[in-house]
């Protein structure tokens, strides 16, 4: 059995296309589902509301080319129920193909009762040129209201399949031996013959066309997901890692510190580790539970004050400068959180490995961004001889380019330590 996520048998999944057309729309997709094959289903269904559009433009520009082609061949003779099948046709496909993309595509429930609905308009249009056309330009004549059943064989074989393509191609044969006589000429007529064996050809070209844009839509739709799939979980395995490591193993690290005095105040000790204990787990299981925010309801600079007044727990002092920034909400509620983020990893490294106690964060509108910039005095260190760390590369750096920013770190020994962090507006 094929793992969850992973690509479907080719072969199975074509000859399903090729069978049964596009899958039939579910009436509800179960948001947390991993499986390919029903996500991939679900979004072709979703897709292939627009799949009618294709005809619908192919009739509108080919009516049009074939009835100046008739026109250049016969002149006036049999103009008018060629004209009125061409304006027609362009009329009624126009209004079919607005209606459809302002509807949001042509749903399931009514796909059948509209194929059709298209196919005996397609016939009747047929017949209706086939019987006023003169008998010495019907078969031309039939040739440009031919152009429907062209357009209608194609929306059966992308819906239904290629078995009920096949169908309604051989039905099209003494369809159009009927449109012969009903033009009163004789089957032996050779102009008609040759016509006829056109028109067949062009339905065989159709179908041909349709079926592969279905195998197209289909085979890429079911590659969409697949990479679609693998790069949510990705970033879901990142966003899992970041906060184990911006919450649990900092805390824990935190706890594994000696203080002096730890053995004569082990009481307090104890009860302050399960106070940190305590808020730690509860801010963990809100981040793996509570939703992410879509609006902005607070400023930036409350937002990094909370920050600030979070780390003030293990002893450091914020200095906040924003004398100079306007909150105008400029910026999204997403690139806010990971910058507010990049910045409480920024300084509970000071806290780690500064040396210092005390930090100046400063926040100033840049570039057409925000840009934070964390700069302590403590005891630096030499970017080429200490690679970033996890929380440097992913809380900091990789954080921010996810939504489009970008962190640098500039430190040197014995002159502290600037991390700038910024994200467009």
């Amino acid at each position: 059995m094929p793992e969850a996520g992973s690509a479907a048998p080719p072969r199975t999944f074509v000859r399903t296309l090729l069978r049964s057309g596009t899958p039939a729309e579910p009436a509800e997709l179960v948001p947390d589902s991993g499986d390919l094959a029903t996500i991939g289903d679900a979004t072709l269904a979703r897709a292939s509301r627009y799949w009618v559009l294709v005809p619908l433009a192919y009739r509108i520009a080919a009516f049009v080319k074939v009835f100046i082609g008739f026109t250049a061949a016969n002149g006036t003779l049999g103009l008018g129920p060629v004209l009125g099948a061409t304006v027609f046709a362009v009329a009624t496909n126009t209004a079919a193909a607005i209606r459809v993309l302002r509807s949001g595509g042509l749903r399931a429930r009514v796909t059948g009762r509209a194929l059709g609905l298209d196919l005996a308009v397609g016939v009747g249009l047929n017949f209706v040129v086939a019987v006023t056309a003169p008998a010495v330009v019907q078969p031309f004549a039939v040739d440009v209201s031919w152009t429907w059943l062209v357009g209608t064989i194609a929306m059966w074989a992308g819906t239904c399949g290629l078995p009920a393509a096949l169908w309604l191609f051989a039905a099209a044969a003494p369809l159009r031996v009927a449109l012969t006589l009903a033009g009163g000429l004789p089957l032996s007529n050779q102009l008609a013959l040759t016509r006829s064996i056109g028109c067949m050809v062009a339905l065989a070209v159709a179908i041909v066309l349709a079926v592969a844009i279905l195998v197209l839509l289909g085979v890429g739709t079911r590659f969409a997901v697949d990479i679609g799939l693998r790069r949510g979980r990705e970033a879901e395995r990142h966003r899992t890692r970041r906060i184990m490591h911006d919450s649990v193993l900092q805390t824990l690290e935190a706890l594994a510190i000696s203080a002096p005095g730890d053995d004569a105040q082990a009481v307090t000790r104890l009860s302050e580790l399960r106070s940190v204990a305590k808020a730690e787990a509860a801010e963990l299981r809100r981040r793996i539970t509570e939703p992410v925010p879509t609006g902005l309801t607070r400023s930036f600079a409350v937002e990094l004050a909370d920050v600030a007044t979070e780390l003030a727990r293990d002893g450091l002092r914020t200095q906040l400068v924003a004398a100079d920034f306007a909150d105008d909400h400029k910026v999204s509620q997403d690139r806010r959180t990971a910058l507010c983020e990049a910045v409480r990893e920024a300084l509970r490294n000071t806290v780690k490995h500064s040396g210092t106690k005390q930090v100046v964060l400063r926040v100033e509108e840049r570039d057409g961004g925000i840009a934070v910039v964390a700069r302590d005095q403590g005891q630096g260190f030499d970017i080429r001889d200490r690679p970033p760390g996890f929380g440097i590369s992913q809380s900091i750096v990789a954080r921010l380019a996810e939504v489009g920013g970008h962190g640098t770190v500039d430190s040197h020994p014995g002159r502290g330590t600037r991390v700038t962090m910024w994200v467009p507006g």
